[in-house]
């Protein structure tokens, strides 16, 4: 059974009031982002992809000039009863992300860890490349204390999430 729970979009960043301040001006600025999908999903429909498609729409944005960024989209999606947390990648930076790549995730709310340098193997078998000015959905799989904590969210201020030690293969 697949099920989408849609919250609030959420975005966390070590650098929240930046991101904020800059969005007015660098969405006129920049071209918008694009949502990309593996391969294997072009063409084909989802909920999960038309959530992509209008948080790329809506928050054109979303993720800082010059890096890759994680944000949680304050959804989680249920596939064959795992539940998966639903973050965003957005790359900004004028390097295609078009290997496979490892990177280190840390989240908590409130005090309480959800990850902790959470190793994260980003293969272009089941993701897709993700060039410059592009955006796409990651899902992490939780566990029922780590999905207890995400539905506990309802302050994105409370809020860290920090993306780490990147590195393409």
């Amino acid at each position: 059974m697949l099920s989408l729970t849609n919250k609030e979009a959420k975005e966390s960043t070590t650098s929240k009031t930046e991101q904020t301040s800059k969005a007015s001006s660098s969405a006129k600025e920049e071209k918008g982002l694009k949502f990309v999908v593996a391969p294997q999903f072009e063409g084909k429909t989802s909920d999960l992809m038309e959530l992509g498609k209008k948080l790329v729409k809506e928050h054109p944005e979303a993720g800082k000039q010059g890096e890759i960024t994680l944000y949680y989209t304050g959804s989680t999606y249920t596939l064959n009863q795992q539940e998966y947390a639903v973050f965003m990648l957005v790359n900004k930076t004028t390097t295609n992300l078009d290997h496979d790549a490892t990177f280190k995730i840390s989240w908590s709310y409130d005090g309480q860890s959800v990850y902790q340098d959470q190793v994260v193997q980003y293969s272009l078998s089941n993701n897709p490349k993700l060039p410059t000015q592009s955006a796409t959905l990651l899902l992490l799989p939780l566990t029922s204390e780590q999905q207890s904590i995400v539905e506990s969210i309802t302050d994105g201020t409370k809020m860290s999430l920090s993306m780490s030690d990147l590195m393409m293969k």
